[in-house]
């Protein structure tokens, strides 16, 4: 572990130890409804993982270099969005796979436009969406998450 996440795992432990000593009973309400949480979450969490860990041993190196690959041209860029706007990862998720597709030979500005694709535009939830707001907003938001996810990917393509 490096020296940051020991200074992370250090303040939270302090402040706990604090928010102990000053009132019991919520700190103990407080840490019950994070258990709760995270309990939810790991519902969620665990068969994702464990899909996103079989895709990546099942697919070799080798499929993911030629599907998203720094040589993978506009096909590899088309891929990348069209996946990601299928798919709907969080955050915490999302960017360690990332790391894992660079690591076994995707092209940064592919994985860029898959990462940004997957967290902003969300095509499996656009029935819910419509139903909350309008279905014009809806394809406006989509729509402008796509074109940000072009942007990134041009300025990755400058940067990198």
């Amino acid at each position: 572990m490096s020296i940051d996440t020991y200074i992370i795992y250090s303040l939270t432990l302090v402040i706990l130890i604090v928010s102990f000593i000053l009132d019991k009973k919520k700190t103990l309400k407080g840490l019950k409804k994070g258990a709760k949480s995270l309990l939810k979450l790991l519902r969620i969490l665990v068969p994702l993982i464990l899909i996103i860990g079989i895709m990546l041993v099942v697919i070799n190196p080798d499929v993911i270099s030629s599907a998203l690959g720094e040589n993978s041209g506009f096909l590899g860029y088309l891929f990348a969005f069209i996946v990601g706007s299928i798919t709907f990862l969080p955050a915490f998720v999302s960017f360690p796979l990332g790391a894992d597709l660079i690591e076994a030979g995707a092209g940064i500005p592919q994985v860029a436009g898959f990462l940004v694709t997957v967290m902003s535009v969300g095509v499996v939830y656009i029935s819910a969406e419509v139903k909350y707001f309008s279905k014009k907003a809806t394809i406006y938001r989509n729509l402008m998450s796509l074109i940000g996810a072009v942007l990134v990917v041009l300025i990755a393509l400058v940067v990198f």
